[in-house]
């Protein structure tokens, strides 16, 4: 059966494109243990056709690794691969080479999906083919990379896993995202929503906060056509959010209530501007949906003071997910 092939976008955060990658495989039936290579564009012909990218190499070489030191094995028969927890932990260790720390090397990279159980392990990231006649067969997948710009903001990998997290299990229905900037915290859940057919609302003023950061921001907004900058964004990732470009309570009260599976909050941080967010948005959230957002750390005290102070009056527990992502169930 040939492999599909599906295109993704990449913006440099290797986290989230494993997540993409992962979600298109379950969406496809494709389960299982997965070993992961980085290979380039112009061999995805060579991959479909000998379900690997070092085949035409001839000749033997004697192998020099792993506990079988000098045993002759076929260039084509062995292949570079990490697993999808491979790759996280090597986002934590700088000096570990990860499938996906090869697209900083690679013009146009093509990420590939193999099923692990169709090959033995050598030594570290390094798998030979149990059958060397049956190499399209442990071909799973295949990845052309689209390189987007990197987004600018303020959302770490850890912030933007933890709340896609909170998306992943909606299916359906309909979000809304208060703070979107140039897009890089929709980046983590657009597609994810659109694949989950949940409609993506993002509301933003692009004018400023009532923070802090507000002379930062207007200075930033001078410099730069920032909406600009997120339709762009959005355009090039191919997510395709409804934005309400308004005060987060006017555009709270364009919802009826109880039509809401998630609000994530990133407006304005002082704490009357949490506090009038937090109470425009809970009545817009079904039963057991979920109010969430960033910033709940000792740097925005305005954020954590009112969440705890709403959440209190409100009987509801305040849950904390990785980075400084918050949220509290409906």
């Amino acid at each position: 059966m040939t492999p599909p092939v599906v295109p993704l976008p990449y913006i440099g955060r290797n986290l989230l494109f494993l997540e993409e990658v992962l979600d298109e495989l379950e969406g496809r039936g494709i389960t299982g243990p997965l070993l992961f290579r980085a290979s380039e564009a112009d061999k995805l012909a060579r991959l479909l056709e000998h379900g690997t990218d070092r085949a035409g190499y001839p000749g033997e070489r004697p192998w020099t690794d792993g506990p079988d030191q000098g045993r002759p094995i076929r260039h084509e028969d062995v292949i570079f691969a990490t697993t999808a927890d491979e790759i996280r932990w090597g986002e934590r260790e700088p000096e570990r080479s990860t499938s996906l720390k090869k697209f900083a090397l690679i013009q146009q990279p093509l990420f590939v999906a193999h099923d692990a159980r169709c090959f033995v392990k050598l030594c570290d990231r390094q798998y030979e083919y149990r059958d060397p006649a049956q190499k399209q067969a442990a071909l799973l997948a295949l990845f052309p990379v689209t390189r987007v710009a990197p987004i600018q903001g303020w959302f770490s990998e850890e912030d933007g896993l933890a709340y896609r997290a909170l998306v992943r299990s909606i299916r359906g229905g309909a979000m809304a995202e208060v703070g979107s900037w140039k897009g890089l915290s929709t980046a983590y859940v657009g597609r994810l929503a659109a694949r989950n057919g949940v409609a993506l609302h993002c509301v933003d003023t692009w004018e400023g906060s009532s923070d802090a950061y507000d002379e930062r921001y207007r200075a930033l907004l001078a410099a730069e056509d920032v909406p600009g900058a997120f339709r762009a964004n959005m355009d090039a990732l191919r997510i395709r959010p409804s934005v309400l470009r308004m005060p987060s309570t006017n555009a709270a009260a364009r919802f009826a209530d109880a039509s809401l599976d998630l609000v994530f909050l990133d407006g304005s941080h002082d704490r009357a501007a949490v506090l009038a967010d937090l109470e425009a948005w809970w009545p817009k959230l079904r039963p057991g949906a979920a109010l969430a957002g960033h910033d709940h750390n000792d740097e925005h005290a305005g954020v954590v003071d009112a969440v705890a102070r709403f959440m209190s009056l409100a009987g509801r527990p305040v849950e904390r997910g990785a980075g400084s992502v918050w949220w509290a169930r409906r």
